[in-house]
């Protein structure tokens, strides 16, 4: 009984030794975040569009504008959309579900969306 107690404390020893090297390999492997580049998010507190077009994924971004381009012209109205949208001619079917655990490209200026992606595409 007593051999099995001590056999019992190494391995258990030597399963939380393992378990802080595995975990700090893991966070040594992960790169930093930098958040230089990244414009701030673009609404103010009243929830008002930005001036500027937003970074890819945020709302109220454009895909048709650059990054960063202004969303006004200089009277404050509303850019013209520069790329037509293109329209499908067939009429709508019925909506096929994603598989589970799988995440598609949400609609333009939706978090998340990919702009090189089409609408509704595997991510």
């Amino acid at each position: 009984m007593k051999t099995i107690v001590i056999v019992a404390g190494i391995v258990l020893t030597g399963a939380t030794i393992i378990g802080v090297v595995m975990n700090e390999r893991n966070e040594a492997a992960q790169p930093a975040l930098s958040t230089q580049g990244i414009p701030p998010m673009p609404a103010d507190a009243m929830g008002e569009a930005p001036k500027n077009n937003p970074a890819h994924g945020l709302p109220h971004h454009r895909c048709d504008l650059a990054v960063g381009a202004p969303l006004t012209d200089a009277n404050g109205a509303a850019v013209p959309v520069a790329v037509p949208q293109p329209v499908s001619t067939q009429p709508p079917g019925p909506q096929q579900a994603a598989p589970a655990g799988l995440k598609v490209n949400p609609p333009h200026g939706q978090p998340g969306h990919r702009c090189d992606l089409q609408v509704g595409a595997p991510l």
